[in-house]
């Protein structure tokens, strides 16, 4: 007996560990430097995952006994089933990303519960600056288990929550481009690898991120959806609104010549596109509709890969930037939206790598499911598009699927995308769903005619960086020398937005005259260009209004704040207590549109807000943000805002929401 189990922990060894042999002879899911995934196993240089069983991966993850998961996801492919099972056996966050990938389809209840919960949250002393504060995804989760439930209470309450989101993100985040909306994506973690080093928190909120925009038209586009669900006369109002920002995303964010987004418009005044693509960006983009059909395979087409999977940029800031399974998901459902099996196949590669000896609930169920089974849910009822790459050949079965009042078992057989045969419990159904009023347990069978997805190889590439920034120095308001000066490169010289030319050499005189503001971005070549260091910005005298704090009566210098005296008395005191509204006068010559700013110190820990009335109507909301804790005499800009003046006297007025500032002056820039 004690022979016979040493010869069977022989072989269970030997099945764990593997054959270098084996590996070489097997035909690879994907194989890259860093891995190689095949339908049971993933090898990492010396070290083989392999998947014994759904339930168990070696030296990676297996799962007690006594956990069941459902739904259950069986193929020919071993290691996919496992990464299945283990990502539904793991605890997830329920974040609206999550929700929106799967979980609204797969726990709607626990779903619905936690998104409640992110909207109620308390919002943040610094009113979430210097992020955007529209939550990302909210909506698409929200909408996703209202048709997943068909609860008309939580549609009614998911409505009232994403009004009050976009209310808000109006009345703190308008940007001084009309219809865009600024403030840094949520889901950027380091600064450091999505802007350039000189930015600070204001210049990173005031830049007009692609991902943001996105979100909003998106968001938009899903209360204008829940509105005619309900019956609601807003409908057409906000489908309006969001197609507006759709096509200014598209006109201002798509990059024609290299097929993709920007990440964002940044720099002062007049800003100038990023060089470099955000890929959550491009997938949103797709995946919400705001890239046209065209556009969206155009995308997934034509971006340069990582050999290892999907970059979160593109160009990249460093060599060494980690990909992250959320992307790859992302990705994944973005290329079996537009059928492009191979950038499927490389996105599925990469995420089961990331996967397996990590958690990421909700990911790969995501792809199985809204990828390669190609579900998709509306109010009406529960829609087929099936997309399988022939890197996943054999039958597919998803057993235990609940939806609504029933329970689905799913089969897929064949790869392509073509269906020859849909039948609902032998019933053949030709529009490929499944309607909202089904109950009891039911059985999906979807036949695949095996047709071929022409598609061309990926562009796959090593990693191209971003050209350092230019350091430069300005002998005069015109003339500079780019004292880091590459011969390699050319630098784009853009003068208000607009670039001038290309140049060649390290220096360069601005043939400009009235508010000019010059940029330099570092090129390396059509596809790989860097950002231009802080915008450099010359004001003629004439184009300059400023209104001290000391030419304003009646005034309260903050001598609590400011001990001198002599200093006190270039700062005014707004605050709950007093000057809750103060009034000034600008007389300019000339009719046109202004710039105005806010110079302002903050000590406190919480983001004050201004309403800003220009002839007694509202113009904007002016954002003074914390800078420097207990330090009332450094003099920050607040949020820029564009105003319109008449010729002469012209009455501004700031009237307080919250917080305290010093304002120490406000200034106008003749555009």
């Amino acid at each position: 007996m004690r022979c016979l189990t040493y010869i069977f922990m022989t072989l269970v060894l030997i099945l764990a560990t593997g054959c270098g042999h084996d590996y070489v002879e097997k035909e690879s899911i994907h194989t890259c430097s860093e891995y190689e995934v095949y339908n049971d196993s993933i090898v990492r240089g010396e070290k083989i995952h392999t998947a014994l069983a759904p339930t168990e991966i070696t030296g990676a993850w297996r799962m007690p006994d006594t956990t069941k998961v459902t739904p259950a996801y069986s193929s020919s492919q071993m290691m996919a089933d496992a990464i299945f099972t283990k990502a539904m056996s793991e605890t997830p966050a329920f974040t609206p990303l999550e929700i929106y990938l799967s979980l609204g389809m797969l726990r709607p209840e626990e779903s619905i519960k936690a998104l409640r919960e992110i909207a109620n949250r308390p919002i943040p002393d610094n009113e979430d600056f210097p992020c955007s504060t529209l939550t990302p995804y909210w909506a698409l989760a929200a909408w996703e288990t209202y048709c997943a439930t068909g609860s008309k209470q939580w549609l009614k309450e998911a409505y009232n929550l994403l009004g009050k989101m976009l209310s808000r993100q109006r009345k703190l985040t308008p940007s001084q481009l009309q219809g865009f909306m600024c403030g840094m994506p949520q889901g950027v973690t380091d600064p450091a690898s999505f802007y350039p080093e000189w930015m600070d928190d204001m210049a990173r909120f005031e830049t007009i991120a692609t991902s943001v925009n996105i979100t909003r038209a998106n968001s938009l586009s899903i209360a204008s959806m829940m509105a005619a669900e309900l019956r609601l006369y807003a409908e057409r109002e906000l489908h309006t609104e969001a197609s507006r920002l759709r096509n200014l995303i598209n006109d201002r964010l798509w990059f024609p010549d290299l097929q993709r987004y920007s990440q964002y418009l940044y720099g002062s005044f007049y800003p100038i596109v990023s060089p470099v693509s955000d890929n959550e960006a491009n997938a949103l983009a797709i995946l919400t509709g705001i890239a046209t059909p065209e556009m969206s395979e155009a995308i997934v087409a034509s971006l340069p890969y990582s050999p290892c999977g999907i970059p979160s940029t593109v160009p990249a800031f460093r060599p060494d930037t980690p990909l992250t399974p959320e992307l790859q998901a992302l990705f994944a459902v973005s290329a079996a939206k537009v059928r492009n099996p191979l950038a499927f196949t490389l996105a599925s590669a990469s995420l089961w790598n990331l996967s397996v000896s990590t958690p990421a609930p909700a990911l790969w169920p995501a792809a199985v499911l809204k990828g390669m089974f190609g579900i998709s849910l509306s109010p009406t009822g529960m829609t087929f598009s099936p997309m399988v790459p022939t890197a996943f050949p054999g039958e597919k079965r998803i057993k235990g699927l609940r939806y609504r009042n029933a329970t689905l078992d799913v089969n897929i057989l064949g790869t392509g995308d073509r269906v020859a045969s849909f039948k609902l419990d032998s019933v053949s159904i030709d529009n490929h769903s499944v309607g909202t009023d089904i109950s009891g347990h039911h059985t999906v069978t979807i036949t695949l005619s095996g047709n071929d997805l022409n598609c061309k190889p990926l562009k796959i590439e090593e990693t191209k960086i971003i050209p350092a920034l230019p350091a430069v120095n300005w002998s005069s308001p015109f003339d500079f020398t780019i004292t880091n000066f590459d011969r390699r490169l050319r630098y784009g010289v853009y003068i208000n937005g607009v670039m001038e030319e290309a140049i060649s050499s390290d220096h360069y005189s601005v043939r400009q005259t009235g508010l000019t503001v010059t940029d330099i971005v570092p090129m390396l070549s059509a596809d790989c260009a860097g950002y231009t260091p802080k915008p450099h910005v010359y004001i003629p005298p004439a184009n300059l209004i400023t209104i001290p704090a000391s030419s304003i009566t009646p005034r309260r210098p903050p001598r609590h704040f400011i001990k001198d005296p002599a200093t006190a008395t270039n700062y005014i005191e707004l605050a709950a207590r007093h000057n809750t509204r103060i009034t000034c006068y600008a007389n300019v010559p000339d009719e046109g549109d202004y710039l105005i700013t806010i110079g302002y110190s903050n000590g406190t820990d919480r983001c004050a807000l201004r309403t800003l009335d220009v002839n007694n109507r509202y113009a904007a909301t002016l954002l003074f943000p914390p800078r420097k804790a207990l330090d009332w005499i450094s003099v920050y800009p607040s949020t820029t805002a564009e105003i319109h003046l008449k010729a002469g006297v012209n009455k501004l007025a700031l009237t307080y929401i919250q917080g305290t500032i010093l304002f120490n002056r406000l200034t106008l820039i003749k555009r």
